[in-house]
């Protein structure tokens, strides 16, 4: 694993923390890729609980930037994502 690949895993670990103790259940799963299916990562309640589940098939890179999108979107004050993570977009 490069030197990015290491930083962006890093921050995509970090960002599941943060969401987590946002209570924002993150999940990241392989989707079905058949004729007539088009999955994308994004978010949902389910249970009444915030959930965004990531497509591990992406580019950790790519992970990254959805998390911090839906993160933002997902809490009722975005200006606690922490400045070096909110900076990510």
């Amino acid at each position: 694993m490069s030197k990015t690949q290491k930083k962006s895993q890093a921050l995509l670990d970090e960002l599941i923390d943060f969401a987590q103790g946002h209570e924002i259940e993150v999940r990241t799963e392989k989707f079905l890729r058949e004729v007539g299916y088009h999955v994308h990562s994004g978010s949902c309640r389910l249970g009444g609980k915030k959930l965004i589940i990531l497509d591990r098939d992406l580019p950790v890179r790519e992970q990254v930037h959805l998390l911090v999108d839906e993160v933002r979107r997902s809490l009722p004050d975005p200006s606690v994502l922490p400045p070096h993570l909110s900076s990510i977009l």
